[in-house]
Parts: structure tokens; sequence; C-alpha cells
């Protein structure tokens, strides 16, 4: 497996590099063809925090996790790309979808895995509620009221549809419908 690392905040020792690496190739035993692995430490608010983004053959899998030293962070990533790869494996080996053939020859063969536990796939839950105009900072003040992740109002001055959403390291994004 090709890795690649990078880091805005942190000086990668060698010995978390080989310890990259070494995680890393618990994955070759899944793939025919070369995947690449995008790893990126920094350190954030007091945490570690590692994210990994698998690329291949144009399908991208991304894990992420934190912890009070590299080590924990780069263990919660993998433990997280871990489960991401075995259900991505299951759901192409159990479905029989058009797409699904080219899919199977990404995989070395159908491997035994535990069977995970798998959430229900399709639509579970369907809410309807009126779009209510307001302003940005109306809607900031709903999104930390009600505690979810993200919001949907209509701009009040552009008359626009819009999904505010809390991003990972604070803060917030806009999608503006038109």
């Amino acid at each position: 497996m090709k890795v690649e690392h990078r880091s805005k905040t942190l000086e990668i020792p060698p010995r978390i590099l080989s310890y990259l690496n070494e995680k890393a190739g618990r994955f070759d035993k899944f793939f025919r063809k070369e995947p690449t692995l995008s790893v990126n430490l920094n350190f954030l608010r007091g945490k570690y925090t590692c994210e990994l983004t698998l690329e291949i053959s144009g399908r991208i899998i991304k894990a992420s996790g934190q912890g009070p030293d590299m080590e924990a962070s780069i263990d919660a990533a993998f433990d997280r790309l871990d489960v991401q790869v075995r259900k991505f494996h299951t759901r192409v080996f159990r479905k029989d979808f058009k797409a699904i053939a080219e899919l199977k020859g990404l995989f070395q063969s159908e491997l035994q895995i535990d069977d995970l536990e798998e959430s229900p796939e399709g639509i579970v839950k369907r809410k309807e509620f009126e779009v209510v105009p307001m302003s940005e900072e109306e809607a900031m003040l709903q999104i930390e009221m009600l505690g979810h992740q993200f919001f949907v109002y209509r701009d009040a001055s552009s008359n626009k549809v819009c999904v505010l959403y809390k991003r990972t390291y604070g803060g917030y994004g806009l999608i503006e419908v038109d």
C-alpha cells in the first residue's frame, strides 16, 4: 500500500511513520490493486487527530480518530477505517447491482469477514417541516438550541433554501440551494 503523510502542525517522527506503515499493511489482504492511503496528523485543541483517506480506483473511504497521543489517534482512525473497509467489502459481495461487478474486481476475493451489524439501508425516517424565513444568525441560534448538526431554513433576504451545518473542527458551513 502506498502511504502518503502530511501534517500542518506536527513534525512526524520516524517511529510514527513506521507505525503508520505497519498499521496500513493490514489492508493489503483486501485489495488487488495497490490503494493509496493519505494520512493527515495534526494537533488541534489539545488532542491529536488522525485523518485517513483510502483511495482505490476512484473510490474513497475516509475515517478519522482523536486521542491524547499520536498512537492513540492513529489506532482510533485505523479501527474506524477497518470497519469502513469491511462494511464496503461486505456490501459489495452481498448486493447484486450492475455496478457491483466492477467493484468486486477491486478486492482479492470474497473474504470471510465477521458479520458487521449493518445499519438499515434506505430511508428509515421521513420528516416534514415548514421552512421558515430567517437570517443566518437566527439559524445559528436555532442549531445551537436544538443541538443538531445541521438546520434547514429559508434565507430571509435572498429567499433561497439553505442548509447550515456544524463543521468538525469548529465553525459553520452553509449550503445554498437555487
